[in-house]
């Protein structure tokens, strides 16, 4: 009963997301707000919108795509033959572990916890409500992508090829069982870790701990999608694709809010850089 309500909603991360950090934006707002002079991030109107609409957009486009899926039927599960899946992702479809499955929801709700910690730090706390409105587009702009993705393709889960009896038949017969490209926990996961390491090293340049945040991160990231393919619940291709999308966006949207160190060591194409890392989020 926990797994199959776990799964019923593939959106269930983006809800989440959406409610920790509006509660964290409604605490961080109660703090100061002016910009000091070595600030790392800036907000600015245009991209906010930018990035807000095009989520809001996705998850439009996903909610519209969702209105003619269907589960699957007992008849059609019967049918289904593993020897059809290709060979790199054949082997998924022998896993299964709802132990797996519940420590992979452990890691993906604490890795999208974890960059509240950013505020913990004495640069961080000073800009504490920029890096939670970055922090929130990121999560809605990869959440976003993924739930269109996953009602867009509707691709089949690996348990559902699976014929282990502890493997209930109602679970096979749910919408979510038709969500499996991509994985949205890896996805979370990525995005969360890439932009916790990211926004610690433009916060620190100079610290020692660099490597040692990059590392940490991107190992729960890696063990998070692990669990998803032990669980049965994703092939690798949809670990992989995850993984790729979160940690594309989870890189790109705090860029996109550096802050132009000024001087002549700092050339004036940052800001072209990044406007065009700009359009190729937008469009992705």
């Amino acid at each position: 009963m926990l797994h199959s309500t776990a799964y019923k909603d593939a959106s269930a991360i983006f809800k989440i997301t959406i409610t920790l950090m509006a509660v964290w934006l409604l605490v961080q707002a109660t703090g100061p707000s002016v910009a000091l002079a070595d600030d790392k991030y800036e907000l600015e109107g245009g991209k906010e919108a930018a990035v807000l609409g095009s989520s809001a957009i996705l998850f439009g486009l996903g909610l519209w795509v969702d209105r003619g899926y269907e589960p699957l039927t007992p008849e059609e599960i019967a049918k289904l033959d593993p020897a059809t899946i290709n060979r790199f992702d054949r082997a998924a479809t022998g896993r299964w572990s709802p132990g797996a499955a519940t420590a992979s929801d452990i890691m993906v709700y604490t890795t999208m916890a974890a960059p509240i910690s950013l505020t913990l730090t004495d640069q961080g706390s000073r800009e504490a409500g920029t890096i939670g409105v970055m922090y929130l587009e990121t999560m809605l702009l990869q959440g976003a992508m993924t739930f269109l993705a996953k009602n867009s393709f509707e691709r089949t889960r690996p348990y559902v090829y699976n014929d282990n009896p502890d493997i209930p038949l109602a679970l096979k017969m749910e919408k979510t069982s038709r969500r499996s490209f991509y994985s949205g926990h890896t996805s979370s996961a990525f995005a969360s870790m890439v932009f916790l390491a990211s926004v610690f090293e433009r916060l620190y340049p100079d610290s020692s701990a660099r490597g040692w945040v990059w590392g940490g991160c991107m190992a729960a990231a890696a063990t998070t999608g692990y669990l998803r393919y032990a669980a049965g619940r994703h092939y690798p291709t949809d670990i992989l694709v995850g993984a790729a999308v979160g940690a594309f966006v989870g890189y790109v949207v705090p860029s996109l809010h550096e802050l132009e160190a000024d001087g002549p060591g700092a050339p004036g194409s940052g800001k072209s850089r990044r406007s065009i890392t700009l359009g190729i989020t937008m469009g992705f």
